[in-house]
């Protein structure tokens, strides 16, 4: 849908102006843009009373025309580079606000002191539009009740990941708080294992970012110390007006963020030149890895494959065909098995690429302690004993090896011989 600046017919409403798409028009056309937004009841606009949190602007929430929104008043030029910054950083893939468009008001000529005297300057207010976003926690209500250190870096986790999101596409804040985000209970579909409620960290206003090819070291640091700072603050604020008693950002929780933000950060940049070296989509077909070096390993373990099928077909397999034959024969097979018996309730909030990776990385301790290739069940049942958060159940691992052994066999489709069981 384009968006277009539609003009009301002659007679109604001159001084507002729509620069958003059409099929939005019919329902905020009603809406009494002539008044400041603060004064919209008192024209018979029903807000939405939604639990928000602080802002430098006055936002409201309402539904109109079978659609909910978020309206913030503000300046045009500053309403106009708002909504342009929403869609660049959807386009990036990066959680932010889903934008609308923007409504103008003129409210006529003013004057203006300048150099060479008085200027007439024409005065607009500029209202962003935005989908009201659902499921979604302002910081505000995030630390009413007192939270677990567990709960607290769920968040901290998520705010991280906003922040390598940004940062590794050139995406900087510049006034990154909680204050700006919002925390979303979203459903994700992570691959071989099925959906999973996680916490999202939300970009909530965009009026400074900056969109850059790369971001230097010290633009980056800049925003992650910038929110350790905004912490202190609200951790001030909210003692002083008694929502909370206790820190809700220790010293330590510092340490964490940084730290995690670094890791992650490298994560990230690993992920991507595997990608870039297979074709292969981490995200939508394996899961994000957790632990670097993951990507290493598992380009390690496609080479081998790569050497097993060229020996095989008797040509030399390019890598990215290679890669692609790993993933359907191999990586899917043996993830699925995983999966359906129940393995990863051994191993809570791993992904099927980490599991895989740490599996195959033991395996390859083992065969280098016992000097001969030890085999992916032995390392299956050895890893398991040793590292399951849980008791491992016999009978779960025994069905699970039984299933690969006859899949390595070939007994299960696609022969898999190749690989010593």
């Amino acid at each position: 849908m384009s968006k277009t600046e539609v003009r009301p017919p002659d007679g109604e409403r001159t001084n507002i102006r729509f620069l958003l798409p059409d099929s939005y028009r019919f329902s905020l056309n009603s809406l009494p843009w002539s008044f400041p937004l603060e004064t919209w009841p008192e024209h018979g606009t029903k807000f939405i009373l939604i639990k928000s949190g602080l802002s430098r602007h006055v936002v409201r929430f309402l539904e109109s025309g079978g659609h909910r929104f978020a309206i913030k008043e503000t300046s045009l030029e500053a309403a106009r580079n708002e909504i342009g910054c929403y869609e660049r950083l959807l386009q990036l893939e990066i959680p932010t606000l889903v934008p609308i468009g923007v409504v103008v008001r003129n409210e006529g000529l003013e004057s203006v002191n300048t150099n060479v005297g008085l200027q007439l300057h024409q005065r607009q207010v500029g209202y962003v539009v935005t989908e009201l976003m659902e499921k979604v926690l302002p910081d505000l209500f995030l630390f009413r009740r007192a939270f677990s250190e567990v709960s607290r870096k769920r968040i901290w986790d998520a705010v991280i990941t906003l922040f390598v999101q940004m940062h590794t596409r050139g995406v900087y804040w510049g006034d990154a708080s909680l204050n700006n985000m919002l925390i979303r209970f979203q459903t994700e579909t992570v691959p071989e294992l099925g959906n999973r409620t996680v916490l999202t960290a939300v970009l909530a206003d965009a009026e400074t970012v900056e969109i850059h090819p790369s971001l230097s070291e010290r633009m980056k640091a800049a925003d992650v110390e910038f929110f350790l700072e905004s912490m202190l603050w609200t951790d001030a604020d909210l003692r002083v007006s008694g929502v909370v008693r206790d820190h809700i950002m220790t010293q330590d929780d510092q340490a964490y963020i940084l730290a995690s933000y670094k890791e992650r950060y490298d994560l990230d940049i690993e992920m991507r030149a595997f990608e870039l070296v297979t074709h292969i989509d981490v995200d939508k077909l394996l899961g994000s890895f957790n632990v670097k070096g993951h990507g290493q390993l598992l380009l390690k373990h496609i080479n081998e494959h790569k050497w097993y099928i060229s020996e095989r077909q008797g040509r030399e397999i390019p890598l990215i065909e290679a890669a692609e034959d790993w993933y359907k024969e191999v990586f899917k097979p043996v993830c699925r098995i995983f999966s359906e018996h129940g393995l990863m309730e051994f191993f809570p909030g791993t992904t099927a690429s980490s599991l895989y990776a740490e599996i195959m990385e033991h395996k390859y301790f083992m065969s280098e302690r016992e000097q001969r290739d030890v085999g992916l069940l032995a390392a299956l049942e050895d890893y398991s004993k040793k590292f399951s958060v849980h008791e491992p159940m016999q009978s779960t691992i025994a069905t699970i090896l039984k299933s690969l052994r006859l899949f390595l066999s070939g007994k299960l489709g696609t022969p898999q011989n190749i690989y010593p069981v």
